[in-house]
């Protein structure tokens, strides 16, 4: 089967001609990267060279999609807290800066989901979707801004109902000597079928 010359002509003309306009619209962009690496990796830890500009609680990523938290920064070496399988990273791989502090998902896409603090899901029921990211060290919400502790919440422990008024939601520290029963009240009160929502219970011992 032959194909006139005309034919094959008007064809690399069109050809070269999209070849042309896509070269024309294609700018590069340059994006100025800072890389570090690693020099030295223990259990759950890295240190790393080469990231002088990186900062506090930083979020930085390793090969593999392996992230960590810059905590012990100097001005030669940088700690890094590694956050998932860090098994296949050695000394000499390349780190690399996010530019964003630690943070994770939050919204009403994940209630009821399990996640990772990258907010991967956990669960195997497909991807979570959030409506943004918040950073996991951010300051509390002032007094004012936060709603009331209205409602009465019930122990199930005559004793600590009628001496001490707890409400639903607020926060409560149980101190005492070793072996007086601070586990058994807050393990008592966590089984009370009254509860709706369970309030934080801290037990400090001296």
């Amino acid at each position: 089967m032959s194909v006139p010359p005309a034919t094959l002509q008007h064809v690399f003309d069109r050809a070269f001609a999209g070849i042309g306009k896509a070269r024309e619209a294609f700018t590069p962009e340059l994006a100025l990267r800072e890389v570090g690496m690693i020099s030295c990796l223990s259990t759950g830890i890295a240190r790393i060279s080469g990231l002088p500009g990186v900062g506090f609680d930083e979020l930085v990523k390793f090969p593999g999609e392996v992230f960590g938290i810059a905590f012990n920064v100097d001005a030669d070496e940088v700690g890094v807290v590694l956050l998932g399988e860090y098994w296949q990273l050695h000394a000499g791989d390349e780190v690399e800066r996010t530019g964003r502090v630690m943070d994770v998902a939050v919204g009403d896409g994940l209630l009821g989901r399990v996640i990772d603090p990258l907010g991967r899901p956990l669960d195997g029921n497909g991807r979570a979707t959030s409506d943004q990211r918040l950073p996991i060290e951010r300051p509390a919400a002032p007094i004012m801004d936060r709603a009331p502790v209205s409602v009465p919440l019930q122990t199930g422990i005559k004793v600590v109902d009628a001496l001490i008024p707890i409400g639903r939601g607020q926060r409560e520290l149980i101190l005492g000597d070793r072996q007086t029963g601070k586990t058994a009240i807050a393990i008592d009160a966590i089984g009370n079928p009254e509860w709706r929502f369970i309030s934080t219970l801290r037990l400090i011992q001296p």
